[in-house]
Protein backbone atom coordinates (compact mmCIF):
# COMPACT_ATOMS: atom_id res chain seq x y z
CA UNK A 1 0.00 0.00 0.00
CA UNK A 2 1.32 3.48 -0.76
CA UNK A 3 2.29 5.84 1.92
CA UNK A 4 0.88 8.89 2.39
CA UNK A 5 2.57 11.90 2.21
CA UNK A 6 3.82 13.08 5.64
CA UNK A 7 2.50 16.41 5.74
CA UNK A 8 -1.21 14.52 5.58
CA UNK A 9 -0.26 12.75 8.80
CA UNK A 10 0.84 15.57 10.72
CA UNK A 11 -1.93 17.76 9.54
CA UNK A 12 -4.13 18.67 13.07
CA UNK A 13 -7.43 18.90 11.78
CA UNK A 14 -10.10 17.37 9.66
CA UNK A 15 -11.42 18.98 6.55
CA UNK A 16 -14.85 19.35 6.80
CA UNK A 17 -16.36 21.58 3.70
CA UNK A 18 -15.17 24.93 1.50
CA UNK A 19 -17.52 27.82 1.29
CA UNK A 20 -16.94 31.45 1.18
CA UNK A 21 -15.97 33.81 4.18
CA UNK A 22 -13.82 37.17 4.15
CA UNK A 23 -10.47 38.70 4.80
CA UNK A 24 -10.82 40.49 8.13
CA UNK A 25 -8.47 42.89 6.86
CA UNK A 26 -10.13 44.38 3.40
CA UNK A 27 -12.96 42.45 3.21
CA UNK A 28 -12.34 40.38 -0.21
CA UNK A 29 -14.89 37.33 -0.55
CA UNK A 30 -12.53 34.45 -0.12
CA UNK A 31 -12.57 30.73 -0.73
CA UNK A 32 -12.35 29.29 3.34
CA UNK A 33 -11.91 25.76 4.10
CA UNK A 34 -13.63 24.29 7.13
CA UNK A 35 -11.68 22.25 9.29
CA UNK A 36 -12.74 20.50 12.67
CA UNK A 37 -9.95 20.00 15.32
CA UNK A 38 -10.48 19.22 19.06
CA UNK A 39 -14.03 19.10 18.70
CA UNK A 40 -14.25 22.77 17.20
CA UNK A 41 -14.37 24.24 14.16
CA UNK A 42 -12.32 26.53 12.46
CA UNK A 43 -12.39 28.96 9.24
CA UNK A 44 -9.33 28.75 7.41
CA UNK A 45 -8.34 31.90 4.61
CA UNK A 46 -5.83 33.25 2.54
CA UNK A 47 -5.73 36.69 0.84
CA UNK A 48 -3.70 37.35 -1.70
CA UNK A 49 -2.90 41.09 0.16
CA UNK A 50 -3.04 40.02 3.38
CA UNK A 51 -2.17 36.54 3.76
CA UNK A 52 -3.53 33.61 5.89
CA UNK A 53 -6.36 33.98 8.28
CA UNK A 54 -7.87 32.00 10.51
CA UNK A 55 -11.15 31.74 13.31
CA UNK A 56 -13.01 29.69 15.70
CA UNK A 57 -16.49 29.79 14.41
CA UNK A 58 -17.65 27.21 16.44
CA UNK A 59 -17.21 25.60 19.83
CA UNK A 60 -18.72 22.23 19.00
CA UNK A 61 -18.26 20.73 15.65
CA UNK A 62 -20.81 17.94 16.38
CA UNK A 63 -23.57 20.47 16.58
CA UNK A 64 -22.10 22.06 13.65
CA UNK A 65 -22.35 18.83 11.82
CA UNK A 66 -25.70 17.59 12.59
CA UNK A 67 -27.29 21.35 12.33
CA UNK A 68 -27.50 20.57 8.52
CA UNK A 69 -29.29 17.99 9.12
CA UNK A 70 -31.86 20.71 9.92
CA UNK A 71 -31.55 22.25 6.79
CA UNK A 72 -34.64 22.97 4.96
CA UNK A 73 -35.47 24.81 1.34
CA UNK A 74 -36.67 28.11 1.67
CA UNK A 75 -39.69 30.18 0.75
CA UNK A 76 -38.90 33.04 -1.97
CA UNK A 77 -40.55 36.18 -1.84
CA UNK A 78 -43.58 37.36 -3.88
CA UNK A 79 -41.15 39.92 -5.72
CA UNK A 80 -37.85 40.44 -6.03
CA UNK A 81 -36.52 44.20 -5.77
CA UNK A 82 -32.97 43.86 -7.35
CA UNK A 83 -31.04 41.95 -10.39
CA UNK A 84 -28.33 39.24 -9.71
CA UNK A 85 -25.23 41.21 -11.49
CA UNK A 86 -22.50 40.81 -9.70
CA UNK A 87 -23.14 37.71 -7.22
CA UNK A 88 -23.85 37.81 -4.18
CA UNK A 89 -23.30 39.77 -1.45
CA UNK A 90 -23.33 42.59 -3.86
CA UNK A 91 -26.45 42.32 -5.02
CA UNK A 92 -28.79 41.99 -1.68
CA UNK A 93 -31.98 43.67 -2.33
CA UNK A 94 -33.54 40.87 -2.37
CA UNK A 95 -31.97 39.30 -5.77
CA UNK A 96 -32.97 36.33 -7.07
CA UNK A 97 -30.19 34.59 -5.69
CA UNK A 98 -31.66 34.68 -2.01
CA UNK A 99 -32.83 31.46 -0.84
CA UNK A 100 -35.44 32.79 1.52
CA UNK A 101 -38.42 35.33 2.05
CA UNK A 102 -38.23 38.16 5.15
CA UNK A 103 -39.54 36.32 8.33
CA UNK A 104 -38.41 38.85 10.53
CA UNK A 105 -37.98 43.02 8.73
CA UNK A 106 -35.74 45.07 10.81
CA UNK A 107 -36.81 49.07 9.94
CA UNK A 108 -34.34 51.22 10.83
CA UNK A 109 -36.54 54.44 11.87
CA UNK A 110 -33.79 56.84 13.20
CA UNK A 111 -29.71 57.03 13.30
CA UNK A 112 -30.00 58.73 16.39
CA UNK A 113 -28.99 57.21 20.01
CA UNK A 114 -29.21 58.39 23.39
CA UNK A 115 -26.15 56.00 24.33
CA UNK A 116 -22.77 54.91 22.69
CA UNK A 117 -22.85 51.02 23.30
CA UNK A 118 -19.27 49.50 22.71
CA UNK A 119 -20.89 45.80 21.23
CA UNK A 120 -23.35 48.21 18.53
CA UNK A 121 -23.52 46.80 15.37
CA UNK A 122 -24.98 49.62 13.33
CA UNK A 123 -23.12 53.07 12.81
CA UNK A 124 -25.34 55.68 13.72
CA UNK A 125 -24.54 59.27 12.25
CA UNK A 126 -26.97 61.17 14.41
CA UNK A 127 -28.44 62.74 10.89
CA UNK A 128 -31.80 61.73 10.20
CA UNK A 129 -35.24 60.64 11.53
CA UNK A 130 -37.22 58.83 8.57
CA UNK A 131 -40.74 60.14 7.38
CA UNK A 132 -43.61 58.67 8.00
CA UNK A 133 -44.18 58.87 4.21
CA UNK A 134 -40.72 56.81 3.84
CA UNK A 135 -41.63 54.56 6.47
CA UNK A 136 -45.26 54.25 4.77
CA UNK A 137 -43.42 53.38 1.55
CA UNK A 138 -41.25 50.44 3.47
CA UNK A 139 -44.18 48.84 5.35
CA UNK A 140 -46.63 48.85 1.68
CA UNK A 141 -43.27 47.24 0.17
CA UNK A 142 -43.29 44.62 2.78
CA UNK A 143 -46.94 43.39 1.92
CA UNK A 144 -46.47 43.04 -1.24
CA UNK A 145 -43.43 41.41 -1.53
CA UNK A 146 -44.60 38.94 2.05
CA UNK A 147 -48.38 39.02 1.80
CA UNK A 148 -48.53 38.73 5.80
CA UNK A 149 -45.86 39.64 7.96
CA UNK A 150 -45.65 37.41 11.49
CA UNK A 151 -43.56 40.79 13.10
CA UNK A 152 -42.53 44.44 12.25
CA UNK A 153 -39.75 45.77 14.58
CA UNK A 154 -38.62 48.99 14.52
CA UNK A 155 -34.95 49.56 15.55
CA UNK A 156 -32.08 52.28 14.98
CA UNK A 157 -30.28 53.66 16.87
CA UNK A 158 -32.95 54.12 19.72
CA UNK A 159 -36.36 54.29 17.77
CA UNK A 160 -38.04 55.87 21.02
CA UNK A 161 -36.05 58.73 20.43
CA UNK A 162 -37.66 59.46 16.49
CA UNK A 163 -39.94 62.14 17.63
CA UNK A 164 -42.92 60.17 15.82
CA UNK A 165 -42.45 56.73 17.04
CA UNK A 166 -45.74 56.06 18.32
CA UNK A 167 -47.38 57.16 14.58
CA UNK A 168 -44.76 55.08 13.48
CA UNK A 169 -46.34 52.57 15.50
CA UNK A 170 -49.69 53.07 14.17
CA UNK A 171 -48.64 53.09 10.16
CA UNK A 172 -47.46 49.26 11.08
CA UNK A 173 -50.26 48.43 13.01
CA UNK A 174 -52.07 46.59 9.76
CA UNK A 175 -54.43 43.52 9.19
CA UNK A 176 -51.48 41.83 7.51
CA UNK A 177 -48.98 42.63 10.30
CA UNK A 178 -49.23 39.86 13.28
CA UNK A 179 -47.31 42.46 15.53
CA UNK A 180 -45.23 45.55 15.79
CA UNK A 181 -42.22 45.40 18.53
CA UNK A 182 -39.76 48.02 18.84
CA UNK A 183 -35.84 47.36 20.03
CA UNK A 184 -35.16 49.69 22.85
CA UNK A 185 -32.87 50.44 25.57
CA UNK A 186 -35.61 51.19 27.90
CA UNK A 187 -34.52 54.38 28.96
CA UNK A 188 -37.27 56.34 26.95
CA UNK A 189 -39.80 53.33 28.99
CA UNK A 190 -37.95 53.76 32.69
CA UNK A 191 -38.50 57.62 32.15
CA UNK A 192 -42.37 57.51 31.73
CA UNK A 193 -45.02 55.61 33.40
CA UNK A 194 -47.30 57.49 30.75
CA UNK A 195 -45.12 56.47 27.42
CA UNK A 196 -45.32 52.73 28.80
CA UNK A 197 -48.95 53.22 29.03
CA UNK A 198 -49.63 54.40 25.58
CA UNK A 199 -46.89 51.07 24.23
CA UNK A 200 -49.80 49.16 26.04
CA UNK A 201 -52.80 50.88 24.42
CA UNK A 202 -51.17 50.61 21.33
CA UNK A 203 -50.17 46.44 21.59
CA UNK A 204 -46.60 47.31 21.35
CA UNK A 205 -44.11 43.93 22.12
CA UNK A 206 -41.19 45.45 23.77
CA UNK A 207 -37.62 43.84 22.78
CA UNK A 208 -35.70 45.22 26.08
CA UNK A 209 -31.79 44.87 25.56
CA UNK A 210 -30.75 43.56 29.03
CA UNK A 211 -27.13 42.27 28.73
CA UNK A 212 -26.67 41.24 32.08
CA UNK A 213 -27.45 42.04 36.35
CA UNK A 214 -25.49 44.02 37.31
CA UNK A 215 -23.59 47.69 36.23
CA UNK A 216 -19.51 46.13 36.01
CA UNK A 217 -21.63 44.26 32.81
CA UNK A 218 -23.81 47.55 31.88
CA UNK A 219 -20.71 49.81 31.74
CA UNK A 220 -18.92 47.10 29.45
CA UNK A 221 -21.77 46.18 27.43
CA UNK A 222 -23.52 49.61 26.73
CA UNK A 223 -21.25 52.23 28.28
CA UNK A 224 -22.59 53.51 31.41
CA UNK A 225 -24.72 51.93 33.92
CA UNK A 226 -28.07 51.36 33.66
CA UNK A 227 -29.00 49.07 36.04
CA UNK A 228 -31.41 51.16 37.80
CA UNK A 229 -32.82 52.08 34.35
CA UNK A 230 -33.66 48.50 33.69
CA UNK A 231 -35.14 47.85 36.64
CA UNK A 232 -37.66 50.65 36.03
CA UNK A 233 -38.75 49.94 32.71
CA UNK A 234 -39.57 46.22 33.49
CA UNK A 235 -41.21 47.38 36.73
CA UNK A 236 -43.58 49.42 34.15
CA UNK A 237 -43.66 46.11 31.20
CA UNK A 238 -44.97 43.99 33.98
CA UNK A 239 -47.53 46.22 35.69
CA UNK A 240 -49.25 47.04 31.99
CA UNK A 241 -48.53 43.30 31.25
CA UNK A 242 -46.72 44.80 28.00
CA UNK A 243 -45.37 41.58 25.89
CA UNK A 244 -41.99 41.76 26.58
CA UNK A 245 -38.44 40.00 25.09
CA UNK A 246 -35.44 40.09 26.92
CA UNK A 247 -31.89 40.68 24.24
CA UNK A 248 -29.00 39.43 26.04
CA UNK A 249 -25.47 40.64 24.64
CA UNK A 250 -23.04 37.91 25.38
CA UNK A 251 -19.38 38.38 25.24
CA UNK A 252 -16.30 35.97 26.12
CA UNK A 253 -15.48 36.72 29.75
CA UNK A 254 -17.70 39.47 30.30
CA UNK A 255 -21.11 38.48 30.88
CA UNK A 256 -21.66 35.00 29.93
CA UNK A 257 -21.79 33.70 33.44
CA UNK A 258 -25.25 34.92 34.03
CA UNK A 259 -27.27 33.71 31.02
CA UNK A 260 -28.66 31.51 33.54
CA UNK A 261 -30.05 34.18 35.71
CA UNK A 262 -31.60 35.41 32.00
CA UNK A 263 -33.25 31.95 31.42
CA UNK A 264 -34.61 31.85 34.82
CA UNK A 265 -36.69 35.81 34.77
CA UNK A 266 -37.93 34.40 31.55
CA UNK A 267 -39.49 31.86 33.36
CA UNK A 268 -40.10 33.22 36.89
CA UNK A 269 -42.04 37.00 35.23
CA UNK A 270 -45.69 36.51 33.30
CA UNK A 271 -44.67 39.23 30.51
CA UNK A 272 -41.46 37.75 29.68
CA UNK A 273 -42.51 35.61 26.72
CA UNK A 274 -39.27 35.44 24.80
CA UNK A 275 -35.29 35.49 25.60
CA UNK A 276 -33.54 36.26 22.56
CA UNK A 277 -29.57 35.42 22.85
CA UNK A 278 -27.22 37.13 20.20
CA UNK A 279 -23.42 36.98 20.89
CA UNK A 280 -21.44 39.77 20.32
CA UNK A 281 -20.95 40.22 16.00
CA UNK A 282 -17.83 42.35 15.86
CA UNK A 283 -19.14 45.01 13.28
CA UNK A 284 -20.78 48.05 13.23
CA UNK A 285 -19.96 51.38 14.92
CA UNK A 286 -19.15 49.84 18.19
CA UNK A 287 -18.49 46.13 17.75
CA UNK A 288 -16.35 46.55 14.60
CA UNK A 289 -13.91 47.90 17.38
CA UNK A 290 -14.89 45.98 20.63
CA UNK A 291 -11.72 43.31 21.59
CA UNK A 292 -11.67 39.91 20.06
CA UNK A 293 -9.77 37.16 19.96
CA UNK A 294 -11.25 35.23 16.58
CA UNK A 295 -9.72 32.07 18.28
CA UNK A 296 -11.61 32.26 21.33
CA UNK A 297 -15.32 33.68 21.25
CA UNK A 298 -18.26 32.50 22.06
CA UNK A 299 -20.35 31.27 19.49
CA UNK A 300 -24.07 29.45 20.03
CA UNK A 301 -23.23 26.15 21.33
CA UNK A 302 -21.19 27.56 24.21
CA UNK A 303 -24.51 29.80 24.67
CA UNK A 304 -26.23 26.46 24.62
CA UNK A 305 -23.66 24.76 27.08
CA UNK A 306 -23.38 27.70 29.50
CA UNK A 307 -27.45 27.49 30.08
CA UNK A 308 -27.18 24.10 30.27
CA UNK A 309 -24.62 24.36 33.24
CA UNK A 310 -25.87 27.52 34.74
CA UNK A 311 -29.01 26.45 35.69
CA UNK A 312 -28.52 22.74 36.47
CA UNK A 313 -30.36 21.04 33.47
CA UNK A 314 -33.17 23.06 33.76
CA UNK A 315 -32.69 23.87 30.22
CA UNK A 316 -30.03 21.28 28.84
CA UNK A 317 -28.30 21.16 25.39
CA UNK A 318 -30.46 18.80 23.99
CA UNK A 319 -33.46 21.02 24.60
CA UNK A 320 -32.28 23.33 21.41
CA UNK A 321 -32.70 22.57 17.80
CA UNK A 322 -31.38 24.85 14.80
CA UNK A 323 -33.97 26.73 13.35
CA UNK A 324 -34.72 25.88 9.75
CA UNK A 325 -35.83 28.70 8.23
CA UNK A 326 -32.68 30.51 8.08
CA UNK A 327 -29.57 28.68 7.83
CA UNK A 328 -29.46 25.96 10.39
CA UNK A 329 -25.89 27.77 11.76
CA UNK A 330 -27.54 31.03 12.47
CA UNK A 331 -30.25 30.65 14.65
CA UNK A 332 -31.32 27.63 17.45
CA UNK A 333 -33.73 27.61 19.43
CA UNK A 334 -36.02 26.16 22.08
CA UNK A 335 -39.65 26.37 22.90
CA UNK A 336 -40.81 25.78 26.45
CA UNK A 337 -44.30 24.53 27.45
CA UNK A 338 -46.21 26.37 30.25
CA UNK A 339 -47.35 23.33 32.28
CA UNK A 340 -50.65 24.42 34.80
CA UNK A 341 -47.94 24.71 38.21
CA UNK A 342 -46.33 26.93 36.35
CA UNK A 343 -43.47 25.35 35.74
CA UNK A 344 -41.99 25.53 32.29
CA UNK A 345 -41.07 22.13 29.71
CA UNK A 346 -38.56 22.36 26.92
CA UNK A 347 -41.02 21.13 24.09
CA UNK A 348 -37.92 18.56 22.79
CA UNK A 349 -38.52 16.32 25.84
CA UNK A 350 -42.18 15.11 24.33
CA UNK A 351 -42.44 16.30 20.96
CA UNK A 352 -40.19 14.58 18.08
CA UNK A 353 -39.28 18.09 16.68
CA UNK A 354 -37.32 16.57 13.71
CA UNK A 355 -41.02 15.36 12.59
CA UNK A 356 -42.09 18.65 12.79
CA UNK A 357 -39.59 20.43 11.34
CA UNK A 358 -42.31 22.31 8.96
CA UNK A 359 -43.71 23.98 11.58
CA UNK A 360 -40.30 26.31 12.46
CA UNK A 361 -40.13 27.20 8.04
CA UNK A 362 -41.35 30.79 8.47
CA UNK A 363 -41.19 31.49 12.31
CA UNK A 364 -39.31 31.43 15.22
CA UNK A 365 -42.87 31.37 17.36
CA UNK A 366 -45.61 29.16 17.86
CA UNK A 367 -48.29 30.54 15.73
CA UNK A 368 -52.13 29.68 15.70
CA UNK A 369 -52.36 27.57 12.44
CA UNK A 370 -53.53 23.85 11.02
CA UNK A 371 -49.71 22.73 11.27
CA UNK A 372 -49.39 23.37 14.84
CA UNK A 373 -52.64 22.17 15.46
CA UNK A 374 -51.72 18.60 14.61
CA UNK A 375 -48.61 18.84 15.76
CA UNK A 376 -49.91 19.65 19.22
CA UNK A 377 -52.65 16.59 18.32
CA UNK A 378 -50.08 14.41 17.73
CA UNK A 379 -47.78 14.99 20.17
CA UNK A 380 -50.92 14.18 22.85
CA UNK A 381 -51.34 11.01 20.85
CA UNK A 382 -47.44 9.99 21.08
CA UNK A 383 -47.88 10.87 24.97
CA UNK A 384 -50.78 8.50 25.13
CA UNK A 385 -48.89 5.67 23.53
CA UNK A 386 -46.09 6.65 26.25
CA UNK A 387 -48.22 6.76 29.21
CA UNK A 388 -46.25 5.58 32.18
CA UNK A 389 -42.96 6.06 30.09
CA UNK A 390 -42.03 9.51 30.29
CA UNK A 391 -41.98 11.41 33.67
CA UNK A 392 -44.85 13.77 34.33
CA UNK A 393 -46.95 12.54 31.23
CA UNK A 394 -50.46 13.39 32.80
CA UNK A 395 -49.23 16.84 33.51
CA UNK A 396 -47.89 17.20 29.93
CA UNK A 397 -50.97 15.88 28.33
CA UNK A 398 -53.41 18.32 30.82
CA UNK A 399 -50.77 22.01 29.63
CA UNK A 400 -51.01 20.50 25.75
CA UNK A 401 -55.37 20.30 25.98
CA UNK A 402 -55.55 23.32 27.98
CA UNK A 403 -52.88 25.27 25.02
CA UNK A 404 -55.26 23.23 22.24
CA UNK A 405 -58.09 24.88 23.49
CA UNK A 406 -57.24 27.88 23.91
CA UNK A 407 -55.37 28.04 20.66
CA UNK A 408 -58.01 26.74 18.97
CA UNK A 409 -61.47 27.22 20.21
CA UNK A 410 -63.68 26.76 17.35
CA UNK A 411 -65.25 29.92 16.71
CA UNK A 412 -63.79 32.66 14.36
CA UNK A 413 -61.60 35.25 15.52
CA UNK A 414 -58.93 38.01 14.88
CA UNK A 415 -55.65 36.99 14.03
CA UNK A 416 -54.06 39.38 16.31
CA UNK A 417 -56.30 37.78 19.27
CA UNK A 418 -55.30 34.29 18.80
CA UNK A 419 -51.53 35.29 18.48
CA UNK A 420 -52.07 36.85 21.63
CA UNK A 421 -52.74 33.42 23.23
CA UNK A 422 -50.73 31.59 21.40
CA UNK A 423 -47.76 33.04 22.84
CA UNK A 424 -49.03 32.55 26.53
CA UNK A 425 -49.22 28.78 26.12
CA UNK A 426 -44.85 28.93 25.62
CA UNK A 427 -42.33 30.52 25.79
CA UNK A 428 -38.86 30.46 23.76
CA UNK A 429 -35.42 30.90 23.97
CA UNK A 430 -34.01 31.85 20.87
CA UNK A 431 -29.91 32.08 19.86
CA UNK A 432 -29.12 34.24 17.19
CA UNK A 433 -25.39 34.77 16.02
CA UNK A 434 -24.78 37.66 13.56
CA UNK A 435 -21.56 37.30 11.08
CA UNK A 436 -18.28 39.85 11.09
CA UNK A 437 -15.52 40.13 9.16
CA UNK A 438 -13.81 36.82 10.99
CA UNK A 439 -16.86 34.25 10.68
CA UNK A 440 -18.88 35.13 7.86
CA UNK A 441 -20.07 32.45 5.72
CA UNK A 442 -21.73 33.19 2.21
CA UNK A 443 -23.73 29.94 2.33
CA UNK A 444 -25.01 31.68 5.45
CA UNK A 445 -26.14 34.59 3.98
CA UNK A 446 -27.99 33.85 1.38
CA UNK A 447 -30.44 31.85 3.39
CA UNK A 448 -30.55 35.05 6.00
CA UNK A 449 -34.45 35.85 6.78
CA UNK A 450 -33.64 38.88 9.25
CA UNK A 451 -34.07 41.96 6.35
CA UNK A 452 -33.15 45.49 6.89
CA UNK A 453 -35.88 47.25 4.37
CA UNK A 454 -34.58 50.58 2.60
CA UNK A 455 -36.16 53.29 1.35
CA UNK A 456 -35.54 52.54 -2.10
CA UNK A 457 -36.97 49.47 -1.96
CA UNK A 458 -34.27 47.08 -1.27
CA UNK A 459 -34.64 44.48 1.18
CA UNK A 460 -31.42 43.60 2.73
CA UNK A 461 -30.05 40.44 4.71
CA UNK A 462 -28.88 41.65 7.83
CA UNK A 463 -25.33 40.44 8.13
CA UNK A 464 -25.04 41.19 4.50
CA UNK A 465 -26.20 44.81 5.11
CA UNK A 466 -23.65 45.26 8.09
CA UNK A 467 -20.86 43.90 6.17
CA UNK A 468 -21.02 45.28 2.78
CA UNK A 469 -23.32 47.77 2.86
CA UNK A 470 -23.60 50.15 5.72
CA UNK A 471 -20.03 50.63 5.98
CA UNK A 472 -19.15 49.50 9.26
CA UNK A 473 -17.58 45.94 9.46
CA UNK A 474 -14.13 46.98 11.02
CA UNK A 475 -15.41 50.01 13.07
CA UNK A 476 -16.92 53.92 12.23
CA UNK A 477 -15.13 54.99 8.94
CA UNK A 478 -14.67 51.18 6.98
CA UNK A 479 -15.53 51.80 3.61
CA UNK A 480 -18.10 50.68 1.79
CA UNK A 481 -17.29 47.64 -0.17
CA UNK A 482 -19.28 47.83 -3.28
CA UNK A 483 -18.47 44.74 -5.36
CA UNK A 484 -16.55 42.16 -3.67
CA UNK A 485 -16.59 39.49 -6.23
CA UNK A 486 -15.65 42.46 -9.01
CA UNK A 487 -12.46 42.61 -6.28
CA UNK A 488 -11.75 39.35 -6.29
CA UNK A 489 -11.57 38.95 -9.74
CA UNK A 490 -9.12 41.69 -9.76
CA UNK A 491 -11.95 43.62 -12.05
Amino acid sequence: MKTPPAYRESRPYTFFKMTMSTCPECLKVLPCQVVFQDNHVYFLKHCPTHGASQAMVSEDAEYYRNAFNYAQPGTKPLHFSTEVKHGCPTDCGLCPSHQQHTCLPIVEITDHCNLDCPVCIVDNQYSNHMSRADFKKIVDGLIRHEGTLETITLSGGEPTSHPEFLGFVDEATRPEVGRVSVVTNGIAIARSREFAEKLKEKNVYVILQLDGFDDEIQRAVRGVPLMAVKHQALEYLAEFDIPTQIAYVPARGINEHQLGDAVRMLMERDHVLSLLIQPIAHTGHGGGMFPVDPMDRLTIPGVIRAIDEQTGGLVAREDFIPLPCSHPLCVSLTYLLKLDDGSYLPFPRFVDMKKHLDLFQSTATLEPGAKVESALQQAIMDLWSAAGEMPNCDKIITAMRRALTEMFPGRKMDREDLIRIAERQAKTIFIHHYMDRHDFDLERLMKCCHHYPQIDGRIMPACGFNMFHRGAAKGSGTPVTLHPRAVMRGD
